[in-house]
């Protein structure tokens, strides 16, 4: 069927194909082209694994307990992302592979009319970031209490604090210098995690009977604080009528799609990736999708076996960890091994009262709790202290054996990637932030990756106290990811034909019909998603609409210099060499910018590509004059001036339109580094021919003039350079352009000498009278010893003449100089050689 035809070249598939074994594992030790397809997975791990955790929590939390409800509804979510999310992305990052996430999707590959998808998407993801903290810390502070359960209330502290040390970590070292930790954070925590998830079920499957001890650990985790709320099914399933159990249905599916949020960093992190970087993209999103989809499943199926209920404030993967470290790695407990002393009893009855005066405290408002009669209390009790013995017995079953150890690793693991998942939303969102800016929509101090870190954490760390727990911030986050799946699959669908013809792909055709429908059931599934989360999540949706229309108002603000859409504000900056950068609109600094990195770009291009070696000075002395000429910031040449096979192009077709448009005005651009190169080398020629005028021997000015040009200029016309020196004149430079041209005025300075010591032999012996008059001298000169170039020279010696008058130069010149330089013209002296100083700063023709 031709909608499910590859739309792959066959020749670059089979090519990728025969890379992909070298590609699983390139980049595992920072080296290679870049990170390869388990690098890659290893890398986002941290953000799109850990809340894997979470999610078998919060899907059984949607379904108020009912496991078998809970796994119908992420087997759904596992359909839609396979078979809908996973094609999209896929089609996605071939087209654009240097994309970095829905929004610059939208800008490089979607038509004009999608390209307001690109504001939204930017300000959702922006939102989503900061979630990502809030959820990740709460996260890491929960898995703290089973290593350090006396902290507990100090959890939120704890919280705010593992922000705050992610982010100094991250601004200290910089997002690329942290990839290590993320390599080796997710890389370790991906093996557990498959190593262990197999053990647990394979354990669920043949022990059902050990779910006699998930009484005993939630009754730890109530009474230590970690646990605020227990749901479990209060009734059998089938007991359930169909529009309670749709609705149990939907708002586990709502709440079971926090597994897949980290599924959009993988291609946005795509431009670290190795070449061919579809390849590597598209696998690490199939294996992403295998990895996430076979967690959940495993996780929900001991859940349903060992009948773990939701324990908000702890993940239930630990608590299947537990049942592990104790049966298998531990010394294994049997239930006859339980046995309740009347000091579990006694213990049962001081928390029964803790807890019924608690709930007194807060029923204030509403009255007093009705008692219960004495035999419900007392089976309560009852339940309560063999739940307590349990306890005990676990706690001595595991201690000092490879149980307690293994625990201990899977909560250091789990709390750690869980920290590193900040990094994720850290550098995701300021990577997002910065290219905002770049296109104009932010400031530009949201460029440096640092600020924008900050920046986010400021917002987290006001927001951590409000939310408290994931169970809240899940409702909020999956607006953000959810979007973000809508938006690239609609791109797709919607593709513009430029973009199918840059990737070889003719509009119309079957291959085309082939991305496009990939893009369709994308559509279908994120749409499916996104009605669930508007039904399920109300009481969410008007919060992140609040934000998000508040973040895209901003954008539209700073981008067009204020709410009204002025020409005035958005039309191209008119720079002058030198002068300030004052922008009046977002879009015009973006569109200013773009220029100065294509000039940059261009600039280290031809100085190593060895265009510009003939000016033989250093680069940074061609970057200074080109930043001058051309109003560039020096760190351009720095950050984005390099080129190599896979730049990023620019994050919108306009400004790719005019870094295209620079690059086009190659020989421009080395025409006025060549004038200004011939200016210094001309002015040596001004001050020094005088040194060789005799008028009584027929050497008048032009004669030397001409002698000079021809020798320092041995590979240009003799006429074409005569008439450039015509025109010359001398003119008081800006000092960046100054201290260009005196290089080149030093090394015509330095050169002539050795040039032309054949020339002036002959010119001194004449003037010694040691030359006969009227004789003609022909001499070779080899003027390239690369290319083997000769020139022959020819000179006549003159007797003396009488009446000869000097021939006024034409100093007119046939070019202005810009950049506010002074072009009053300074009649030259002879024998100014004393006047002109060596150093940088003072010197002056």
């Amino acid at each position: 069927m031709f909608l499910l035809r590859s739309y792959i070249n066959p020749a670059e598939r089979k090519e990728a194909d025969r890379k992909l074994p070298r590609l699983m594992f390139e980049g595992l030790l920072l080296g290679g082209s870049g990170l390869g397809v388990l690098a890659l997975i290893f890398e986002i791990a941290a953000d799109a694994f850990s809340v894997a955790a979470y999610q078998t929590l919060l899907a059984i939390h949607g379904a108020d307990g009912y496991h078998e409800i809970a796994i119908l509804a992420f087997i759904t979510l596992s359909v839609m992302l396979f078979l809908g999310i996973v094609p999209a992305y896929k089609a996605g990052s071939y087209l654009r592979p240097n994309a970095g996430g829905s929004g610059p999707l939208v800008e490089a590959i979607g038509p004009p009319r999608l390209r307001w998808l690109s504001w939204i998407g930017s300000s959702l993801f922006f939102i989503d970031a900061v979630l990502t903290i809030i959820i990740s810390s709460i996260s890491a502070a929960d898995v703290t209490m089973l290593l350090f359960p006396e902290f507990v209330e100090y959890r939120i502290l704890l919280a705010e604090f593992y922000a705050f040390f992610i982010m100094v970590v991250l601004v200290a070292v910089g997002p690329r210098n942290a990839v290590p930790l993320f390599l080796i954070g997710g890389g370790a925590f991906t093996l557990f995690t498959i190593v262990a998830l197999t053990v647990v079920g394979a354990s669920a499957a043949g022990n059902p009977e050990w779910s006699f001890l998930t009484e005993g650990i939630v009754t730890r985790l109530e009474t230590a604080g970690v646990v605020e709320h227990v749901i479990r099914a209060q009734e059998d399933l089938s007991a359930l009528g169909p529009v309670v159990f749709f609705q149990l249905f939907f708002r586990s599916m709502s709440s079971a799609m926090l597994g897949f949020s980290g599924y959009e960093v993988i291609p946005a992190s795509g431009k670290h990736a190795a070449r061919p970087k579809w390849k590597v993209i598209n696998t690490a999103l199939t294996l992403a999708a295998v990895f996430l989809i076979g967690t959940g499943v495993i996780q929900l199926y001991a859940a349903q076996q060992w009948n773990i209920p939701s324990t908000e404030g702890y993940s239930t993967l630990l608590i299947e960890y537990e049942i592990v470290a104790a049966q298998v790695l531990g010394g294994g407990i049997d239930p006859d091994q339980v046995v309740v002393t009347e000091d579990h009893v006694a213990e049962a009855e001081q928390i029964y009262e803790a807890r019924a005066a608690e709930e007194a405290e807060f029923a204030i408002e509403e009255g007093p709790p009705e008692a219960l009669p004495p035999e419900e209390r007392e089976a309560e009790i009852q339940q309560l202290a063999s739940s307590l013995a349990l306890i005990g017995t676990i706690e001595r079953a595991i201690g000092g054996t490879l149980g307690e150890g293994s625990l201990f690793v899977a909560g250091v693991l789990l709390a750690t990637i869980l920290l590193l998942a900040q990094g994720g939303g850290y550098v995701g969102g300021a990577a997002v932030a910065a290219n905002a800016a770049r296109l104009g929509r932010l400031p530009r101090f949201l460029l440096n990756d640092r600020l924008g870190i900050v920046v986010i954490w400021a917002f987290a760390a006001l927001l951590v106290p409000i939310i408290r727990e994931v169970v809240v911030v899940e409702a909020f986050y999956a607006f953000g990811f959810v979007s973000a799946f809508i938006i690239t699959s609609t791109t797709v669908f919607l593709v513009k034909d430029a973009a199918l013809r840059d990737r070889g792909i003719e509009p119309g055709s079957e291959e085309a019909r082939s991305l496009k429908f990939a893009g369709l059931r994308g559509m279908i599934a994120s749409y499916a998603m996104g009605i669930v989360l508007i039904t399920q999540k109300t009481d969410a949706l008007f919060a992140i609409a609040v934000a998000g229309t508040l973040i895209t108002i901003y954008q539209i603000w700073y981008a067009r210099g204020g709410f009204r859409a002025v020409p005035e504000k958005v039309k191209d900056f008119a720079y002058e060499p030198g002068g300030p950068m004052h922008y009046i609109s977002g879009i015009q600094r973006a569109k200013d910018e773009a220029r100065q990195r294509a000039t940059a770009s261009l600039i280290n291009h031809l100085l190593d590509s060895g265009a510009l070696t003939k000016f033989n000075v250093e680069h940074r002395n061609i970057q200074r004059l080109v930043c001058y000429m051309h109003n560039l910031r020096p760190e351009y040449f720095e950050q984005n001036g390099h080129e190599h096979s896979d730049r990023v192009p620019e994050p919108s077709e306009q400004l790719e339109q005019i870094y295209q448009g620079v690059h086009a005005q190659r020989d421009k651009i080395i025409g006025d580094i060549e004038y200004y190169s011939h200016y210094g080398i001309f002015t040596y020629i001004d001050k020094y021919y005088h040194n060789w005028v005799n008028y009584e021997h027929g050497r008048d000015p032009a004669t030397v003039q001409k002698a000079m040009l021809n020798t320092l200029f041995p590979l240009t016309d003799k006429d074409e350079i005569w008439k450039q020196y015509k025109h010359y004149q001398w003119v008081k430079l800006p000092e960046p352009i100054w201290q260009f041209c005196r290089l080149r005025y030093q090394w015509a300075k330095a050169q002539w000498p050795n040039l032309s010591d054949r020339i002036t032999t002959v010119w001194t012996l004449q003037d010694l009278g040691l030359i006969p008059d009227e004789v003609d001298v022909t001499m070779v000169v080899s003027v390239s010893a690369q290319r083997n170039d000769l020139r022959k020279v020819e000179l006549h010696t003159h007797g003396p003449e009488e009446n000869i008058e000097p021939a006024p130069t034409d100093t007119t010149p046939d070019r202005e100089f810009s950049a506010g330089a002074d072009v009053s013209p300074k009649k030259p002296e002879e024998h100014q050689d004393e006047d002109v100083q060596e150093s940088e700063q003072d010197w002056r023709p």
